[in-house]
């Protein structure tokens, strides 16, 4: 029988790993905690003349209404301005996001909580690259293509700190393959721990 250019490292302990991948799974659940309870404080806080307006809403979000006076916009938090009003908030959020920052530009954020999001998606994105170089690390001390199962414990937790990210950012194309993605590498991890017990 001819070898596999291709095979799979046994972990040392499931143990072990098992703490890593709790310590992961907190982790995130912590960073997505924060992020959420920030932006709904912040939600909560009106700042004086400034109405804070979500620019990065889908337009289908707002109701938009006829009457008499003109034409009336309701936001999903079932506030009601005047088209005029709303045009002006649309341009005082844009130029508060210039006036913030480059930083609030280049993320396109309009929030400082924008900025723990942000970070969650290179985090993620972190995740994803150390798997690759981890994996080839690996391969390059065996002489041989392996996967260790740390790689698929990389991918797992990129992938959900990505998911969050895209979900946040409401990014279709990013949640789909983020969410398909994820289910490949929990039953990568179930298939590893599986071989290691039958071994």
């Amino acid at each position: 029988m001819t070898e596999s250019r291709e095979s799979f490292e046994p972990p040392v302990s499931t143990r072990r790993h098992d703490y890593g991948l709790l310590i992961v799974l907190v982790t995130i659940l912590v960073l997505v905690g924060s992020a959420l309870f920030l932006e709904a404080r912040s939600e909560q806080q009106s700042s004086g003349e400034r109405v804070e307006i979500d620019l990065k809403a889908p337009l289908q979000k707002l109701d938009l209404r006829r009457t008499g006076d003109g034409l009336i916009v309701v936001d999903k938090l079932g506030r009601e301005f005047s088209g005029e009003r709303w045009l002006e908030a649309v341009a005082m959020e844009q130029e508060f996001q210039r006036g913030a920052g480059p930083l609030y530009v280049i993320f396109n954020i309009t929030k400082p909580v924008g900025f723990l999001w942000v970070s969650i998606g290179f985090i993620g994105q972190a995740a994803f690259t150390f798997r690759m170089l981890l994996q080839w690390f690996a391969s390059e001390r065996a002489g041989r293509s392996v996967v260790p199962l740390a790689f698929w414990y990389g991918s797992l937790a990129g992938g959900l700190l990505l998911l969050v990210y895209f979900i946040w950012r409401r990014d279709v194309v990013g949640v789909t393959g983020q969410s398909t993605g994820i289910f490949v590498y929990s039953r990568n991890i179930m298939l590893a721990r599986r071989a290691f017990k039958a071994a």
